[in-house]
Formats: structure tokens, sequence, C-alpha cells
């Protein structure tokens, strides 16, 4: 995962958001370690559409060694990889909720970012 195209490592939140509405591109989108850096959400997938950054938890299960996107990880589908995820968004619409409105898009992962 490493060198993927999509990951920012230790990017913290600010920069991550900031390098995607420089790109300004509706679908861009990287994946960075988590500001609570704990076991269970080590990742966070940032994307961005329509003027706006969504930061999308990414939980791992220890029981199951497998992933699951967004706050609620219990009623999410489990992948593998974090490749597996964007793999999946990439070809597939990804529903993106904004935490203040609730309102719902829908995008896929299409241009990977690095800041």
């Amino acid at each position: 995962m490493k060198n993927a195209p999509w990951y920012a490592g230790s990017c913290d939140r600010r920069t991550a958001e900031a390098a995607l509405l420089q790109f300004n591109k509706n679908s861009a989108f990287m994946v960075r370690q988590s500001s609570h850096r704990s076991a269970s959400q080590p990742f966070t997938l940032v994307v961005f559409y329509k003027n706006h950054v969504y930061n999308v938890p990414i939980h791992y299960q220890e029981s199951s060694c497998q992933f699951a996107l967004g706050k609620d990880p219990k009623n999410h589908e489990l992948f593998d990889s974090v490749s597996s995820i964007i793999q999946k968004y990439s070809e597939r619409p990804l529903v993106l909720i904004d935490g203040s409105t609730s309102a719902k898009e829908q995008t896929r992962l299409l241009f990977p970012v690095t800041p």
C-alpha cells in the first residue's frame, strides 16, 4: 500500500483537504493515516466532490482481519485490504454523507492525489 498513488501516509487532515481542494476535481481522493491512530481505525479515506471534502473512516476488525468503510463498520461490507476498497469504489459509486447536513452524494474514486 505504501507505493499506491493514493496513499498519503501520515499526512494530517488539514494538509489532505488542502491538497484535494487545490487539485479541484470531482472524485479525487487519497487515503491517509487516521488522526486517531488506533488499531480499530487506522486510516481515513478523503474524497473531494462538488467543492466538499469528505473524511470517511476506514475501520479494521481484528477478529476477521478485514477492513470496513464508514462511521458504523458493523453493517458495512468487509474487505481484505484497503486496496480492495479503492478497487471496488473506483468501479462502483460510493455514497458520501455530509456530516453537517446529512445530504447524500455518490461518486466513484477516480483521481488519486498525494500531497
